[in-house]
């Protein structure tokens, strides 16, 4: 299985384009911010703390997908690395493959792997998800933890998901779905605005019947869909809001890219609370033969 380890180049139009962007935006210097972990948390049982909370999500949907130590796990919008070191250390799979969009994401993961020592286990690459840069039936899990949504389309991300899994391979998502269409012209002013600001396709925005449908037209049988929305978007949005959290945003990412991120957070959890948005962990199987 060969692959390229050279940054890519994305078209000046092209989705991958306006995602490196958005989220390149100071990533140098997120360093050690919030460990290097971006997810929303999953803070159940009275967990307060971010990095405990990114944790137990990370670690929530590796058993969902029955991680262990036979494993060869792809993980695709693996951001800067902080959750496959994570993963490796929890449950020791015999290899690790993170796949990002975004190149200074890529550098901060190989950095990480350098320091835990885990650079033959462990391994990132800058593409596309969309155009996976590997042979059929490569992993036995393919997870991916809020990228799906920003995938031009999530649908070509699920076949080739479902290509380069082995034979019931299983792939697991935390994600986001409308939960019911907005009814009023507010609530159809803040879904367009959450969607344009985060960078979500149209074709994306599908409820949990749509997302469903597009697994299984993929080859997936076995979907399961869970909602955690109350366990996961307030915990975030709260942290969000810090005062000591938003001036290191501030810090990190500028002034303007900050209050933007303040935005998009009031937009989600405005249409969560409204009940429009909810978020999901996903599991679905490629059948056995």
């Amino acid at each position: 299985m060969e692959i390229s380890e050279d940054r890519k180049h994305w078209e000046r139009t092209t989705q991958e384009r306006k995602l490196e962007r958005f989220y390149g935006t100071g990533a140098e210097r997120y360093i050690n911010f919030h460990d290097g972990y971006l997810n929303f948390g999953f803070w159940e049982d009275g967990v307060t703390d971010y990095v405990a909370a990114a944790e137990n999500l990370v670690w929530h949907l590796a058993k969902l997908c029955g991680v262990s130590a036979d494993s060869r796990v792809l993980d695709v919008a693996c951001g800067m690395g902080t959750q496959d070191i994570f993963i490796y250390r929890q449950f020791r799979p015999e290899q690790i493959d993170g796949l990002d969009v975004t190149w200074k994401h890529i550098e901060h993961g190989r950095r990480r792997a350098r320091l835990a020592d885990c650079e033959d286990r462990v391994h990132f690459h800058h593409g596309t998800a969309i155009d996976l840069p590997f042979s059929e039936g490569a992993f036995s899990q393919v997870i991916s933890i809020e990228g799906p949504v920003h995938f031009n389309t999530r649908e070509q991300f699920m076949r080739e998901a479902f290509r380069v899994l082995k034979p019931s391979g299983v792939l697991g998502l935390s994600d986001y779905v409308m939960k019911r269409p907005p009814k009023t012209l507010l609530e159809r002013i803040l879904i367009e605005s959450a969607r344009r600001l985060w960078k979500i396709p149209r074709e994306n925005v599908d409820s949990t019947a749509n997302y469903k449908m597009k697994l299984e037209r993929s080859g997936f049988h076995n979907v399961k869909v869970e909602e955690v929305g109350e366990q996961v978007i307030p915990g975030y949005y709260y942290e969000q809001m810090r005062p000591e959290t938003r001036k290191a945003i501030a810090d990190i990412r500028g002034a303007m890219a900050a209050r933007g991120t303040v935005i998009i957070d009031v937009a989600a959890f405005q249409a969560f609370k409204r009940g429009l948005i909810e978020y999901v962990f996903v599991t679905a199987e490629k059948p056995a033969g």
